[in-house]
């Protein structure tokens, strides 16, 4: 512990110098705020109609047999660049018990989204 101590205090003038700051200000964190997307609002996100029918399409499921008894709702979404969002969805299938989140990714823009990628979580 002793030795632990002697380090400290010998090594806390270097660190200083290297500009380390830990305080709750610290400009790690405030560089990390820079890169967090704010989410994207319902006009630019594909609608819960759209999800739905891409959803169903995405998974070649029929959506004429089973689209009456399910719901797709678009959560939350995200930017992943100029063209691409990643959206988290929650789908009630009416051939499924209960409510799956499922996270998709959508190529296109503001009313012309294509789903490519989806996982249930």
């Amino acid at each position: 512990m002793t030795i632990g101590i002697l380090i400290g205090i010998y090594a806390a003038p270097f660190v200083g110098r290297q500009g380390f700051d830990f305080g709750e200000g610290s400009k790690a964190a405030s560089s990390l705020n820079g890169l967090m997307e704010p989410a994207l609002d319902a006009a630019i996100r594909p609608s819960d109609e759209t999800a739905k029918g891409e959803l169903f399409r995405l998974s070649n499921w029929d959506i004429s047999m089973h689209g009456t008894g399910s719901t797709v709702t678009v959560k939350r979404c995200i930017s992943l660049g100029k063209d691409s969002i990643a959206c988290e969805l929650l789908a009630h299938l009416g051939w499924v018990d209960g409510d799956k989140v499922v996270e998709a990714v959508f190529k296109g823009k503001p009313g012309i989204w294509r789903m490519v990628a989806a996982k249930a979580r």
